[in-house]
């Protein structure tokens, strides 16, 4: 029988972290790596630049001091093509951006600064150096040295290095598979007709655009009506080659809450099931083989709340990130609140201009405050009154702003 033993917020964090493993590596093509953590360190198969070239169009020449007042063109080398030909004492040859440096040549004059007469080319302004406005072969990576550590976070940056490595595919950990069970029979599908006693169902695209936006598309949701043999099929079909299945509703104690009576009979091995939190209190984490199985209430705004604070965690951990929770900072509250002891509350929030404001519609039914929200407030366990202007934890949903 599955007890429901009451833990803390963090308490129920840490055992999701303790129990979610690293999924293994593919390989993958460079331009689709971005935002996937590296599962091996790459070494440059090439130096980079693979040649001395020019930074600049304009005209290569062996620098002497003193320079000659003129020097005579003998030739142009465009980008793409190797040049064939030596460049002498008071000799030039056109060069442009990225071409690379024929022989003899040590400098580049940029255009702008030569006056050209037939084949013959002056130095009208500026003042040249040796070794100007080339890009030395190497200068960036050599070959054989390390490009990029094990566990980077590949950025579009990254992704252009890689690229411009030569290195077509990279190993990256692998993104989990992810099933999502919505249950209740009182759920209608958005644009149907709302007969009476229904609600549209909202939780699976919440999910579904959280999943998303960590770059992870659900491999099937399904819905289902609050019938055992039917859920308990459902939630079979799921729990084979997902790595992590989602399940909305059905875990408190109601009559018709058939989650855990399948949980039991099934043999999910449960890590923890009810926290001592708001929303979303009657919150279960479990394993059946290698899948895990979070149960979350079906409130829609306990639903989001409880995909950030231990979903989230998990779907990083998997993939190799090192850092797999919210971004969490101290600010001053905007306002006051009053929160029941005995409980940790997450308030939908609103952070601008230094400090968060508490929105209005704190209640887990409620989902209207968690669409202008971009933070969440964690009020502390033990504590029941605070004031405005006092400091508290505060954890980024890392919203862009529109």
């Amino acid at each position: 029988m599955m007890q429901a033993h009451f833990i803390s917020w963090s308490e129920a964090q840490q055992r999701v972290l303790e129990n979610t493993s690293l999924l293994p590596e593919e390989l993958v093509p460079v331009e689709l790596a971005g935002g996937r953590i590296l599962s091996q360190s790459l070494d440059s198969p090439v130096d980079m630049p693979p040649f001395d070239n020019s930074a600049m169009d304009g005209y290569a020449l062996s620098w002497s001091d003193p320079l000659p007042a003129s020097w005579k063109l003998i030739g142009e080398i465009p980008a793409g093509a190797w040049p064939s030909q030596t460049v002498g004492s008071g000799q030039v040859m056109r060069i442009f951006t990225g071409a690379p440096i024929p022989p003899g040549a040590d400098t580049v004059i940029q255009q702008e600064w030569i006056e050209a007469d037939g084949d013959t080319i002056r130095m009208t302004s500026g003042v040249l150096k040796q070794g100007a406005h080339i890009r030395g072969k190497a200068t960036q990576i050599r070959q054989g040295e390390e490009a990029l550590t094990e566990g980077t976070l590949l950025t579009p940056g990254a992704i252009g290095f890689l690229a411009n490595l030569g290195l077509a595919a990279v190993p990256v950990y692998r993104r989990p598979v992810v099933d999502i069970l919505v249950t209740g029979s009182e759920l209608v599908k958005p644009g149907q007709d709302l007969p009476p006693g229904h609600i549209y169902e909202s939780n699976s695209h919440t999910l579904i655009a959280a999943l998303l936006a960590e770059g992870i598309t659900p491999r099937q949701v399904s819905h289902v009506r609050d019938e055992l043999d039917t859920f308990r099929d459902r939630f079979q079909e799921a729990a084979k080659g997902a790595d992590m299945v989602l399940i909305t509703g059905g875990i408190s104690v109601g009559d018709h809450d058939i989650v855990r009576q399948v949980f039991e009979e099934g043999g999910v091995h449960a890590y923890f099931y009810k926290v001592r939190q708001r929303p979303g209190k009657p919150l279960f984490f479990g394993q059946i083989d290698s899948t895990l199985v979070f149960a979350l209430p079906g409130n829609p705004a306990s639903v989001t709340s409880c995909f950030y604070q231990y979903v989230y965690p998990g779907l990083r951990k998997m993939q190799g990130f090192h850092s797999v929770f919210l971004e969490k900072v101290r600010l001053p509250l905007k306002a006051g609140f009053t929160k029941k002891t005995g409980l940790t509350f997450f308030l939908k929030a609103l952070v601008t201009d230094g400090s968060v404001l508490p929105l209005s519609g704190q209640l887990s039914y409620i989902m209207r405050s968690f669409a202008p929200a971009n933070a969440v407030i964690m009020l502390e366990e033990d504590r029941a009154e605070y004031q405005e202007g006092e400091i508290v934890d505060v954890h980024l949903l890392g919203y862009g702003q529109a």
